[in-house]
């Protein structure tokens, strides 16, 4: 845990230096997963895990091809060849079939890791800040605008009573972390479209011609199945 902002956010590393991704203070190394290092061990292990496993079948095969070969040339029995062969085939196979697929294990494992650790990242940046956009959680975590903003957006579907998706009068995303749905959209100077999307007043106002705006927004009650319609003039 942070003991600057109490968070229990992952590290990220720049150069040798360790940094909270909420705050940005410096802390302790390895007193947290790092943004880094996050799903590399099972990444490296898979691939090396693939490498052997390659090997194994092309060597194996291999072998057990030429032992078979040089069994009937030298007594034209089929059945002994295969008798030699056959048994070696099948180990090779099995052996890397089998590391192959723990190479595909460890991958996968690595990149959900990997994921994790930046998504955690992000809300807990999100969460400090108030709100963040995705150029400013890339930069926080050292990754890709375009990698925060699919990462922000993906959590945006996945879980809306967790994090809203707010956009400004100056036409910027801006992701907010939540405890519910909406829990702040009536003091807010926005309103709602939609399940955890907020536009501020100068989008959602109409042409100026005096006439009623309806605006529908969600409340806590969406969770639950029920929903809140409100009403606004402009």
């Amino acid at each position: 845990m942070c003991p600057h902002c109490g968070s229990d956010s992952p590290l990220v590393y720049r150069g040798l230096a360790p940094y909270c991704t909420a705050c940005g203070a410096l802390r302790a190394p390895m007193s947290a997963p790092s943004v880094n290092l996050a799903g590399v061990p099972s990444r490296v292990g898979g691939t090396l895990a693939a490498a052997l496993g390659w090997l194994v079948l092309v060597l194996g095969l291999s072998l057990a091809l030429g032992a078979g070969l040089l069994f009937w040339a030298l007594f034209r029995i089929m059945a002994l060849a295969l008798a030699f062969a056959l048994p070696m085939a099948l180990v090779a196979l099995g052996v890397g079939v089998t590391l192959l697929l723990v190479s595909r294990y460890l991958g996968r494992r690595g990149a959900l890791r990997w994921r994790e650790a930046r998504e955690q990242a992000l809300l807990a940046f999100a969460a400090q800040c108030g709100s963040c956009t995705a150029e400013e959680g890339g930069r926080a975590l050292g990754i890709s605008v375009a990698e925060a903003d699919r990462i922000l957006t993906d959590v945006a579907k996945r879980e809306p009573e967790r994090l809203a998706v707010d956009v400004g009068d100056d036409g910027k995303v801006r992701y907010r972390p939540l405890e519910g749905i909406a829990r702040d959209y009536p003091d807010s100077g926005g309103r709602a479209y939609g399940r955890g999307v907020r536009v501020s007043d100068e989008v959602a106002r109409d042409d100026g011609n005096g006439e009623e705006d309806e605006v529908a927004f969600e409340s806590d009650e969406s969770v639950n199945g029920g929903a809140t319609r409100g009403r606004r003039r402009v």
